[in-house]
């Protein structure tokens, strides 16, 4: 890309002299020059191949027209398409900031001693970059990197690019631990963005220059999503107790799991910030102060527990229904095929029957029953659901069959999910029933999850009981098997 000349939208022509970095996980920037010999940054994006974000790129930098007149947000001069290596690519042309970003100032606060006013100074001027930014557009992607210095001047940049590189180029959007990093809980579980998206961002940042490092530093992505989305939020003061209480509480509030919990407009913010050190209070209200934050603190993680439990619960349904829709398929294909063997006659599904599956032909019937799955460790001693919770039996249920209303023949069927793992398997269990009321005991066995789980457990101990079960991966040939028993063999 050195040396190569670029034509922007304003017909004015650029020409690559050195790369200068990269920034956002998704573009080079280069220092370039114009046809007059003045000095500018140049983003590349590629590659930009989708008329669709092509599209969104420009409306987007369009509608933030004007919005670099402010002396905290970088100012974009020009802006176009090109082709790189055969690849069409877009860029944009901004000022330059020779001082990099702000990364390197909030490093430099480590080991400096605590520079407080400095500190204060810097997010005056990100949060009054923000404010007028957010007159037209939501940042998204707000973090050090994108905030440039020209001398003591912090301008926010990449502005522009927010929407199109979220929308438009998703897979591109997230590249590297940064932005994950500052990406606030909504962004994690539905990609929306509002203006307390990005304070959000703010505390963050604020954090990490008020403490030398990050709230939430799990290293892998899995742990860092469950950090922001149910972590106890951290007190800078925890970290350093050279953070003023008030300003400890700004953090807190910044950095909510809510959006609505947050403060709602960088205006706010700043006007926290200018009361911050201003008033005085009696030893008496800043006992009462304390206690209010350790409540606080308190009702907090009790309800991120809850939050977390309730996650972990609507997670475990929806990976039991997938599993269940699985085994169901198995039948449904099965059923397919045999049909389209039989133009005179079908396996008819049973439309009504909406707990499972059901399939009937001629007299006989196939339903596939799935139970709840705590029902299966009701009346169970301690020592019982122990042994059944070590297998972690997800979902259970039976097939049974049954002619003129009278049960013809049962199985269990149960999903075992080892820890750690998304998805189980599904086991065929056979029943080898020792008790003197065989067809009894065979009905109760097939239908009734609690005494299914005590048995299971038994199974597994194992011990002697009423009943011995063997179990088997449930596959296809098992499918047909069932099926066969469905249709009389004459």
């Amino acid at each position: 890309m050195i040396g190569i000349t670029v034509i922007g939208n304003s017909g004015a022509k650029y020409t690559t002299l050195s790369a200068i970095g990269s920034s956002s996980g998704f573009g080079a920037v280069f220092l370039a020059q114009d046809e007059g010999g003045h000095e500018f940054a140049l983003k590349l994006i590629a590659p930009a191949a989708d008329p669709e974000a092509v599209a969104s790129f420009r409306q987007e930098i369009e509608s933030t027209s004007g919005l670099d007149l402010h002396q905290n947000i970088l100012r974009v001069i020009d802006w176009g398409s090109t082709t790189i290596k055969g690849q069409p690519g877009l860029f944009i042309i901004s000022e330059l900031c020779k001082d990099g970003d702000y990364r390197s100032v909030v490093d430099s606060y480590v080991g400096k001693g605590f520079q407080l006013e400095a500190i204060l100074a810097d997010f005056r001027q990100i949060l009054s970059g923000l404010e007028v930014l957010h007159s037209k557009i939501i940042h998204r992607d707000l973090k050090p990197e994108n905030v440039l210095r020209a001398g003591s001047v912090l301008k926010i940049g990449d502005y522009g690019l927010a929407k199109f590189v979220n929308e438009a180029t998703r897979a591109l959007t997230f590249k590297g631990k940064g932005t994950f990093t500052y990406m606030a809980p909504e962004v994690w579980l539905t990609g929306s963005a509002t203006a307390a998206t990005d304070l959000y961002a703010v505390g963050i940042m604020l954090f990490e220059a008020l403490t030398g490092r990050v709230p939430y530093t799990a290293d892998d992505l899995f742990r860092l999503k469950e950090e922001h989305l149910y972590a106890q939020i951290p007190r800078p003061r925890s970290i350093n107790s050279d953070v003023p209480d008030y300003l400890d509480g700004m953090v807190k509030k910044l950095l909510a799991k809510a959006p609505k919990d947050r403060y709602q407009s960088a205006r706010e913010v700043l006007d926290a910030l200018s009361k911050l050190g201003r008033s005085s209070a009696t030893d008496a209200a800043c006992e009462i102060a304390d206690r209010a934050r350790r409540h606080h603190d308190q009702a907090e993680a009790r309800k991120l527990e809850q939050l977390k439990l309730q996650k972990a619960a609507e997670e475990e349904i929806k990976r039991n229904l997938f599993a269940r829709h699985e085994l169901v398929s198995l039948f449904d294909n099965a059923v397919a095929e045999i049909n389209s063997q039989l133009p005179e006659t079908k396996i008819k599904p049973i439309d009504s029957f909406t707990a499972g599956r059901a399939y009937e032909f001629g007299a006989r019937i196939l339903i596939i029953w799935f139970f709840d799955r705590h029902e299966i460790f009701r009346d169970l001693d301690l020592g019982l659901v122990a042994i059944l919770r070590a297998k972690n039996p997800a979902d259970a249920g039976y097939i049974k069959i049954t002619e003129n209303g009278e049960d013809r023949e049962a199985w269990n069927i149960v999903q075992l999910r080892p820890a750690n793992t998304a998805y189980g398997e599904w086991k065929l269990l056979k029943t080898h029933d020792l008790s003197s009321v065989r067809t009894q005991a065979r009905k109760r066995f097939a239908t009734d999850a609690a005494l299914f789980g005590k048995n299971l457990a038994y199974h597994w101990q194992p011990a002697v009981h009423t009943y011995m079960l063997s179990e088997k991966a449930l596959e296809a040939n098992d499918v047909y098997q069932i099926l066969g028993v469905l249709v009389p063999n004459f």
